[in-house]
C-alpha cells in the first residue's frame, strides 16, 4: 500500500475539516434563528424527538447515509439539507485550499495564511444562505461577526487586497500597507451597503404599498387552492404565488371582523405572511394550521420590499473581505443567476422551491464566484473587449 503524498493528504484534511465545520454550521442554521444557544446543549439533537445524538452517530456526511436519513431513536426523517451542507462546505474548503495554498502536486505555493480567512468567510456565507432560505432572514450576529473579522483580517494579512479584492497591488507587510488594506476593506463595505440600501429605498418608493380594497367594508376569505392559498376579496381572486414572490411581502387587513378556524377575534389587524398569520401583533399562527380564514375589512394593504435590510448588511459584511470590485461582481452575478432561475417559473405560472429562494443566497454564490475565479473572469472579459476593439 502506497504512502499518500503530503499535498494530497493536506487536501484531504481540508475537505474533512470542511465537512466537520459543515456539521457545526447545521447547528448554527437550526438554532440561531430560533433563539437557541449554539453551545447548549453541546451535542446535536434530533429536531423531532430531541434525542441527543451520540458521537458515533454524528459523523459528518457518513452518518446520514448509514442511517438512511432517519433518526436512530424515533425513525423521524432527517432532511438531506444537513448532509448537503456538510458536502458543500467540504467541497468549498477543499477548493479554498487548492486556490490559496497548494495543489495535489505541491504545497504552500501561494498564500496559505489566507486559507483560514477564506474558510471563515465561506462558513459565514453558507450559514447565512441556508438560514435565509428557511426563515427569510440573515441574523445580525453573522453580519457583525463577519465585518469585524473582515477588517481585522485586512490589517493582519494586507495581501488580501491582491488575492481577495482583485486589486493590482504587490503585497507588503509594512504598516502603511496594513492601514491601506483596512481602507479597502471599509470601501468594500461602504460600496455594498450604499448600493443595496439605495435599492431598498427606491423599492419602497416605487413598489412599497398597494391598496387591494376600495375603502368600503368588504368581505374577504382565504381558501386552500390546488397548489397555493387563494385570497378572495369580493369577486376578485388573487393567488398567493402572485403575492409572495420574494418572501418578505405582507398583506395587512384592517378588519372589523376576523374569524380563524371558527374562532372570532373581533376588530383587529391581521397580517398575513407567506408562512404565518399574526393577529393584533401578538397571536402567531403558522399558515399550515388554519382551516378556515375570513373576515370583513375596510382597508387591505399589500406591502412588499425590493429586498430586506438583512441583504444590505450581508453584502456589507462580505464586502469587507472581497472589496468593492467583488461587491459589484457579486451583485451582477446574483442578478443573472436569480433571474435565470426565477423567470422561467413566472412565465410558466408555476412556483417551485427555487422560485422562493431569497436574494441573499444568490449574493453568496456571487461572492464565492468572485473569491475563487472572479478576478480572472473580469480580466478575461476586459482582454476580450480589448481584442474586439482592436
Amino acid at each position: 500500500m502506497g504512502v499518500i503524498e503530503l499535498p494530497v493528504f493536506l487536501a484531504i484534511v481540508s475537505a474533512i475539516l470542511g465537512a466537520t465545520v459543515g456539521s457545526f454550521l447545521n447547528v448554527v442554521i437550526y438554532r440561531l434563528p430560533r433563539g437557541l444557544s449554539v453551545n447548549e446543549p453541546r451535542r446535536s439533537f434530533c429536531p423531532s424527538c430531541k434525542y441527543k445524538i451520540p458521537f458515533h452517530l454524528n459523523i459528518p456526511i457518513l452518518s446520514w447515509f448509514l442511517l438512511a436519513g432517519k433518526c436512530k431513536n424515533c425513525s423521524g426523517v432527517v432532511s438531506f439539507r444537513y448532509c448537503f451542507v456538510e458536502i458543500l462546505t467540504a467541497f468549498l474548503f477543499l477548493l479554498a485550499w487548492l486556490t490559496f495554498a497548494g495543489s495535489f502536486d505541491q504545497i504552500f505555493y501561494n498564500n496559505p495564511q489566507l486559507v483560514l480567512v477564506s474558510w471563515f468567510l465561506i462558513s459565514l456565507l453558507v450559514a447565512a444562505s441556508f438560514i435565509d432560505i428557511e426563515h427569510q432572514i440573515i441574523p445580525d450576529g453573522i453580519n457583525r461577526c463577519g465585518i469585524i473579522v473582515g477588517i481585522i483580517s485586512a490589517f493582519i494579512f494586507p495581501n488580501i487586497v491582491h488575492e481577495f479584492m482583485g486589486m493590482d497591488k504587490s503585497p507588503s507587510q509594512e504598516f502603511s500597507s496594513r492601514i491601506e488594506a483596512v481602507g479597502w476593506s471599509l470601501a468594500g463595505m461602504a460600496c455594498g451597503f450604499v448600493i443595496l440600501y439605495s435599492v431598498v429605498i427606491f423599492g419602497k418608493i416605487l413598489f412599497g404599498k398597494k391598496s387591494l380594497s376600495s375603502g368600503e367594508p368588504v368581505t374577504w376569505n382565504i381558501i386552500e387552492g390546488k397548489e397555493n392559498p387563494i385570497l378572495i376579496i369580493g369577486d376578485n381572486e388573487i393567488r398567493f404565488e402572485d403575492l409572495f414572490f420574494v418572501g418578505t411581502e405582507t398583506i395587512v387587513l384592517d378588519s372589523t371582523e376576523i374569524e380563524i378556524n371558527s374562532k372570532q377575534y373581533g376588530a383587529d389587524d391581521l397580517v398575513v405572511y407567506y408562512d404565518r398569520l399574526v393577529v393584533g401583533g401578538e397571536n402567531v399562527i403558522p399558515i399550515n394550521e388554519w382551516q378556515t380564514l375570513k373576515g370583513i375589512s375596510s382597508k387591505i394593504t399589500y406591502k412588499r420590499e425590493a429586498m430586506g435590510l438583512g441583504d444590505v448588511k450581508f453584502i456589507a459584511m462580505f464586502g469587507a473581505f472581497i472589496g468593492w470590485k467583488g461587491v459589484l461582481f457579486a451583485l451582477f452575478a446574483a442578478s443573472i443567476i436569480g433571474t435565470s432561475i426565477n423567470l422561467p417559473g413566472k412565465f410558466l405560472g408555476k412556483g417551485t422551491a427555487f422560485t422562493r429562494i431569497p436574494f441573499g443566497p444568490y449574493l453568496a454564490v456571487g461572492a464565492l464566484f468572485w473569491l475563487f475565479c472572479g478576478s480572472d473572469l473580469l480580466q478575461w472579459y476586459f482582454n476580450l473587449l480589448t481584442i474586439q476593439i482592436q
